[in-house]
């Protein structure tokens, strides 16, 4: 086999490589179906604990104070950091303390995580999609 042939065979493994590894990141990335439930929404109102301004999803722990006044804390996934930006949110909009009201897919398995599709921010109403 000549030394063309060989560069070319591995040249083409490491591309099925990098097409097989972005494949799965992709895959991971888009399973937020499998994760949250597209049908139903949940409005939630609660202090912000921590705000993590990270990609590829950005995440807030909010604190919300039910009914009969216990405490729960919340982890809340949301769009990347790139769709806040645009949007006018960035890693100052929110402080610790602040209230927030937020519209979320609830988690599947019943857990107190949600993907927010709507963040209120004082008087504005910020509508994320799936990204």
């Amino acid at each position: 086999m000549s030394s063309s042939t060989t560069r070319l065979l591995v040249m083409s493994g490491f591309l099925m490589i990098g097409l097989v590894l972005t494949g799965i990141t992709l895959q991971a990335h888009h399973a937020v179906a499998g994760v949250y439930d597209l049908n139903k929404e949940v409005v939630l109102q609660g202090k912000l604990k921590k705000l993590n301004f990270t990609n590829p999803h950005a995440s807030i722990e909010l604190s919300v104070t039910e009914k009969d006044g216990t405490v729960t804390d919340w982890i809340l996934t949301t769009a990347s950091v790139t769709t806040l930006t645009r949007e006018g949110v960035n890693k100052t909009s929110m402080k610790p303390g602040e209230m927030l009201k937020v519209t979320i897919l609830p988690a599947r398995n019943g857990s107190h995580a949600g993907f927010i599709r709507n963040l209120q921010l004082g008087d504005r109403e910020i509508k994320l999609q799936i990204d």
